[in-house]
């Protein structure tokens, strides 16, 4: 049987190769996808963490020249407003004082480029069985952060 045409739009390699390597305490698959001259060729990258256990994922505050979002979400399927733990984030301009947000339910937050965010600290989860999904997708081909 012929490959379809459709095929180029599908892509079935999305688990990150690097993931465990870079945050060892996610234990779980992560998944990676990013759009490049192969796929999509529209400037974005994502990923989705498990997050099974707490830690501080990201303990330096940076910024970046590109915007990104960070979603968690409860691993729940049944209930995934409930976050299943405690998150905490801090965000602020250069200059200003730094704020510390704490999360509980299911949050999105969108980081312009050029905001300072982190640490990153996964304080909390109630149940490994049910993990936050931490989701991360940004306007960039490659992350990397700014000064």
């Amino acid at each position: 049987m012929a490959a379809s045409p459709y095929e180029k739009y599908i892509r079935r390699d999305v688990r990150s190769k690097t993931a465990q390597e870079q945050h060892p305490e996610v234990p779980g698959p992560v998944l990676g996808l990013k759009s490049d001259a192969t796929f999509g060729n529209k400037n974005f990258a994502l990923s989705w963490w498990p997050i099974s256990q707490p830690f501080e994922m990201v303990k330096d505050t940076h910024a970046h020249d590109f915007d990104q979002f960070l979603m968690f979400v409860g691993g729940d399927i049944n209930n995934m407003l409930d976050l299943g733990g405690e998150v905490e984030l801090t965000l602020g301009e250069e200059g200003k004082p730094l704020e510390k947000f704490v999360f509980t339910k299911a949050t999105m937050v969108h980081v312009p480029a050029g905001l300072l965010h982190c640490p990153l600290n996964f304080k909390k989860v109630n149940d490994p069985r049910k993990p936050i999904l931490f989701h991360d997708f940004f306007f960039s081909p490659e992350y990397k952060r700014k000064g």
